[in-house]
């Protein structure tokens, strides 16, 4: 089964440079706060060593909210930027559909 490909306008939108570069740290930002939370999980399977493990465990907890905390951030920002990307474009092709429009029907003689 062959997936649909996304339209054009999608492609450009999605290859916008500061919606990659937004989308990278994000998944960056992710990976971190993941890898921190496993470690985090792993120190918790040790009750024993809680009380030496303790400031290492706080300060993932530190990381993780952190992590987490500017993903949002970027999230939103990513958003923005692409909301802002797709009116610009449906503002060009509103633009270009009234200049056709203006301009009137093509010549009798011509196949389009």
């Amino acid at each position: 089964m062959s997936k649909a490909k996304p339209p054009l306008a999608d492609l450009v939108i999605e290859s916008d440079p500061e919606l990659v570069r937004l989308g990278r740290r994000i998944r960056s930002l992710q990976a971190l706060a993941e890898r921190h939370m496993a470690e985090a999980e792993t120190l918790s399977k040790d009750p024993d060593r809680l009380l030496e493990t303790f400031d290492r465990f706080m300060q993932l907890n530190e990381e993780i909210l952190g992590a987490i905390g500017q993903a949002h951030e970027l999230q939103l920002q990513y958003r923005r930027r692409r909301q802002r990307l797709e009116a610009e474009r449906a503002r060009r092709l509103a633009a270009a559909r009234a200049a056709f429009l203006a301009a009137g029907s093509p010549p009798a003689g011509t196949r389009h």
